[in-house]
């Protein structure tokens, strides 16, 4: 079994859930212990309060809030973010996004 990483070390959205996907399939293949069970659930746990914190406090990399800012038409001249969106706006530019995505 792969070995557990501190919960509060994570700070991409994406690789906690494919982690949390990771222990899902752990548990279900039925081939691990019970202690390695409770184990696998105390991570679990941990990183479910983690994933929590990155939606309500979400950190953006210069790269992000440049798309956030051109794309919600708030950017400076320079292209550099004004302020820091707040979760349901970003919530609003990513489902808008999906609804264009032709896939």
């Amino acid at each position: 079994m792969a070995e557990t990483r501190d919960a509060s070390t994570y700070t991409d959205f994406d690789e906690l859930m494919e982690r949390l996907s990771s222990i899902v399939s752990s548990v279900r293949a039925k081939d691990i212990t019970i202690e390695q069970s409770l184990d696998l659930l105390e991570e679990g746990i941990s990183l479910g309060l983690r994933a929590t914190d990155l939606v309500e406090d979400p950190t953006f990399t210069a790269a992000e809030r440049e798309a956030l800012a051109d794309a919600r038409g708030t950017g400076d001249a320079d292209g550099a973010r004004v302020a820091e969106p707040e979760v349901a706006e970003v919530v609003e530019v990513v489902e808008r996004a999906d609804d264009e995505d032709p896939s």
